[in-house]
C-alpha cells in the first residue's frame, strides 16, 4: 500500500511574515530575474572568449569586476527605496499597527534582499571551479575574496535599507553614494586579493600566525560585520517605530559593549606590541563606527512620551542618572557622542605616546579630533529645524562645500595664509590647515581643536538646557507606575 505523501509547502510556519512576504515578491519581481539573467549571460559570454585565445588575467579582472558590481551595488540597490516605498502606499502604517516589532520589519527586509543576494553569490562557484580549470586561478584566494563581497553585501544592504526610511529623494541618493564610497575599499581589496601575484605574500603571512591569531582575526572580521548589520537595522527601525516606543537604549548599551572591546583591543595592540601601529586596525573601524553611531544619535528625536523613559525612571536615581546617557533624544545623544570619541581617541593617544616620531599636536591625532568634533556642529546649527537627520547631513555637507571653496580660492589666489579663516570650525579647519604654509600648520591645528572643543562645550550645555525634557517625563512615568500599583493589588 503506497503511503500517502505529505503536502508540499513553500514555506514554514517558522518563518517570519515579512520573511515570507518579501523573498515572494522579490524572487518574482523583474528586476530580480533581468538581473540574474544578464549577470550569468555576461559570465557565460566572458568564459566562452578564453577558448578564442583571451588572456586569462583579462578575463580574470572581468569577471571579479562584474561579480563585485553585482554583490556591492546591484543586489543592495534593492533597499533603496524599500522602506519610502511602504510608506507612500500606506503599508507601513499596517504593519507597524500589528504585533511586529518595528526592528523585525526591518530584519525581515533584510533576511529577505540578503537571500537573494547569496543565492547570486552561490551561483557564482561554478564559474570559479571552471576558470581554476582555465590555470592562472587560486582557489583559495577565490573563495575568500567571493565571502568578503558577500559580508560587505550585508552590509551595504542594511545600510541602505536603514537610509530608505527618509523621504527627501535627494538625501538617500547622497546617503547611497557615501554607502557606495564605503565600498570603494573592499572592492579594491578583492581585486588585491584575486591577483594571483599580489596576495600570495598576505596568505603566507596570515598562515604565518598562531591559530588563536587567525581565529581571532576571522572572528572579529565576523562580529563586526554582525554588528554593523544590526546597528544598521536598529537604526532604520528607530525611525519608523512609533515615538511612544524606546529603541535607543538597547542599541546604545550595545554600540558601548563593541565599542569598548575595541578600544581594550587598540591598547592591547598598541601596548603589547613593538610595533604601536598595529594598533590602527582596531581603531579604523572604531572611528567609522563611532561616526556612524553619534550621526545616529545626535538626529534622534526627543521623547514626547513617558513610556520612552519609564524603563530606566523606575529603577531609581542610578536609573535617571544613566538616563542621561541611554534615553532617546539628541540631548543625551550628545553625551553618549562625547564617551564614543573619547573611546577611540583613546587608541590614538595610546600610539601617539608610544610612536617616537610623533607628537599629539603635529600628528595625525589633531585631525581626528576636529573630524570628531565635527559631528557635534549641526547641534548647534539649525538649518533644517523640522528634521534632525536631514540637517545633520546638510551641515556637514556646507561645511565640506565651504572647505572646498576656501581652498580653491587660496591656492587660486596665492593667498595661503588665509587658510587660517577655516580654523572657526572643525571641518573647514581640514581643509585651511592644508593651504598654509608647513611651518605654521602645527599652531592652527592647535587653534582648530580649540575652537573643535568649543563647539563640543556649546553643544554639552545645549543638551543640558533640554534636560528638563527627561525630567518631566521621569515624573509622568513614575506618576503612572504609582497609579498602576494600587490597581494591581485591586485585582489581586
Amino acid at each position: 500500500m503506497n503511503a500517502t505523501l505529505p503536502m508540499l509547502r513553500d514555506f514554514s510556519d517558522r518563518f517570519s511574515p515579512i520573511v515570507v512576504k518579501e523573498l515572494r515578491q522579490g524572487l518574482r519581481t523583474r528586476f530580480f530575474t533581468s538581473a540574474l539573467i544578464l549577470f550569468h549571460t555576461f559570465i557565460i559570454l566572458l568564459l566562452i572568449t578564453v577558448t578564442f585565445g583571451a588572456p586569462v588575467e583579462a578575463v580574470n579582472g572581468i569577471f571579479w569586476g562584474i561579480a563585485g558590481f553585482m554583490l556591492l551595488a546591484v543586489m543592495p540597490l534593492r533597499g533603496f527605496a524599500a522602506l519610502h516605498t511602504e510608506a507612500a502606499d500606506g503599508t507601513l502604517d499596517m504593519l507597524t499597527l500589528t504585533s511586529i516589532a518595528s526592528f523585525r520589519i526591518l530584519y525581515g527586509k533584510w533576511v529577505a534582499l540578503y537571500s537573494q543576494t547569496l543565492l547570486v553569490a552561490g551561483s557564482i562557484l561554478p564559474y570559479m571551479v571552471a576558470r581554476y580549470f582555465f590555470g592562472g586561478v587560486e582557489i583559495l584566494q577565490e573563495v575568500v575574496a567571493l565571502v568578503m563581497l558577500a559580508l560587505g553585501s550585508g552590509v551595504i544592504t542594511a545600510a541602505l535599507l536603514s537610509f530608505s526610511s527618509q523621504g527627501p529623494l535627494l538625501l538617500r541618493v547622497f546617503l547611497a553614494l557615501c554607502v557606495g564610497a564605503g565600498a570603494v575599499p573592499l572592492g579594491f581589496f578583492t581585486a588585491f586579493l584575486v591577483s594571483a601575484s599580489q596576495s600570495d605574500s598576505m596568505v603566507r603571512a596570515f598562515f604565518a600566525l598562531d591559530p588563536w591569531e587567525q581565529c581571532s582575526l576571522i572572528g572579529g572580521i565576523l562580529a563586526l560585520v554582525v554588528y554593523a548589520v544590526y546597528y544598521f537595522l536598529a537604526l532604520g527601525s528607530s525611525r519608523i517605530a512609533p515615538p511612544s516606543e524606546n529603541h535607543s537604549t538597547l542599541k546604545r548599551l550595545i554600540a558601548l559593549a563593541v565599542h569598548g572591546a575595541l578600544m581594550v583591543t587598540g591598547l592591547l595592540l598598541c601596548f603589547l606590541n613593538t610595533d604601536p601601529d598595529v594598533a590602527f586596525w582596531a581603531f579604523i573601524p572604531l572611528m567609522v563606527l563611532t561616526l556612524i553611531v553619534c550621526m545616529d544619535v545626535l538626529t534622534e528625536e526627543m521623547p514626547r512620551y513617558p513610556t520612552a523613559v519609564a524603563v530606566l525612571a523606575r529603577r531609581g536615581r542610578f536609573g535617571r542618572l544613566a538616563g542621561r546617557l541611554l534615553y532617546p533624544g539628541w540631548a543625551s545623544g550628545v553625551i553618549f557622542s562625547a564617551v564614543m570619541c573619547v573611546m577611540a581617541l583613546s587608541i590614538m593617544a595610546g600610539i601617539t605616546l608610544r610612536h617616537s616620531s610623533w607628537d599629539w599636536d603635529d600628528g595625525p591625532g589633531v585631525y581626528m579630533v576636529c573630524l570628531l568634533s565635527a559631528v557635534f556642529v549641526p547641534v548647534i546649527i539649525r538649518i533644517n529645524r523640522t528634521n534632525t537627520f536631514v540637517n545633520w547631513w546638510v551641515v556637514q555637507l556646507c561645511s565640506v562645500i565651504c572647505g572646498i571653496l576656501l581652498s580653491l580660492f587660496c591656492f587660486t589666489m596665492n593667498a595661503r595664509e588665509l587658510g587660517v579663516i577655516g580654523i572657526f570650525t572643525p571641518i573647514t579647519a581640514l581643509f585651511g590647515v592644508e593651504c598654509v604654509d608647513y611651518r605654521s600648520r602645527e599652531g592652527l591645528m592647535v587653534l582648530g581643536c580649540m575652537f573643535s572643543a568649543i563647539w563640543l562645550v556649546v553643544a554639552m550645555v545645549r543638551a543640558a538646557s533640554n534636560f528638563n525634557t527627561y525630567t518631566t517625563l521621569e515624573s509622568e512615568a513614575l506618576e503612572q507606575a504609582a497609579q498602576e500599583t494600587p490597581r494591581t493589588h485591586d485585582a489581586a
